[in-house]
């Protein structure tokens, strides 16, 4: 069953908790009335009050289970009484709110995902969009093209607002939606210089190519900034890799020899396996920080 990221609830199952529990998801709403704006960019067909109806359902759910397993081991090793409820108790709320809070803020997250999405397939839809612009094809059938062409979430935010313009709605007001309901900063760019060169009858190609150049310049600006901090990231991975463990080794080696603290094989691989943990973090932060540009 479809099911949103981080919740433990299928999205029907969350429909249905939703039409139960309307005060709850009412509350929270109030709580953050940015949510259904974060829904619907991330894509998420449910509405704000659903989702926080699911959000405290999956929260506590998680938290429930954590409580019980450390009752179970609080009765297998005979804890004294208070600990054996106090412990499950804290570890319930305190789980509980900090996946409610985790949950609230994972739309964000999608959000955030889309919109880089759309900005790595952009600046290849757009220079699609100024060859075709170029040759006399109307911008309405432009933006048609584009949304069967294979420029990933760029495609299918381009058929939403096709689809809106093929329903009545006008090409600028279509326009105009796509502007507002994602978070992708360049996409919004477009879309309002787009309006305003049809509105003022400006030449739509001048348009699309000061849009290309400043999405070229943001790509570059990635790339420098990316090298920029992965000089440092690399110093850091030779320290872990290199120099600490060498020089734990030696530290270690030298106190034996005065018998405060000897070298045995179990500090030695806890030593390596540290070490190896290091380099495996850093390996992901320079993995998750690169540039996706054409992905």
């Amino acid at each position: 069953m479809q099911q949103v990221g981080l919740l433990f609830i299928p999205v029907p199952t969350i429909r249905q908790l939703g039409a139960r529990f309307k005060g709850i998801g009412a509350k929270v709403t109030n709580i953050f009335p940015g949510l259904q704006y974060d829904l619907s960019n991330a894509q998420v067909d449910l509405t704000a009050s659903q989702y926080g109806v699911g959000a405290v359902f999956s929260a506590f759910f998680f938290a429930f289970f954590i409580a019980a397993f450390l009752l179970l081991v609080g009765i297998i090793r005979q804890f004294e009484t208070p600990l054996m409820i106090l412990l499950p108790f804290l570890a319930f709320m305190v789980v509980g709110m900090i996946l409610f809070f985790l949950h609230m803020y994972y739309p964000r997250i999608l959000s955030k995902s889309v919109a880089s999405k759309i900005d790595r397939g952009l600046v290849f839809a757009t220079r699609d969009m100024l060859i075709q612009v170029s040759s006399g094809i109307p911008l309405y059938q432009t933006l048609a093209n584009v949304a069967d062409g294979d420029y990933g979430q760029v495609s299918v935010e381009f058929k939403k607002a096709v689809g809106e313009a093929r329903t009545g709605t006008s090409l600028t007001a279509a326009l105009e939606n796509m502007a507002v309901r994602n978070q992708s900063v360049y996409l919004k760019k477009m879309s309002w210089q787009l309006i305003t060169a049809m509105r003022s009858g400006a030449n739509l190609t001048k348009s699309l190519k000061g849009i290309i150049k400043l999405l070229v310049d943001y790509q570059l600006r990635q790339i420098k900034a990316y090298n920029a901090e992965l000089n440092f990231i690399v110093l850091i991975y030779l320290l872990a890799a290199a120099v600490l463990p060498t020089v734990g080794t030696t530290i270690l080696v030298i106190f034996s020899v005065f018998g405060v603290l000897g070298i045995t094989p179990e500090i030695y691989t806890a030593l390596v396996a540290f070490g190896a943990g290091v380099q495996i973090m850093i390996i992901s932060y320079i993995y998750v920080r690169r540039p996706k540009m054409y992905e």
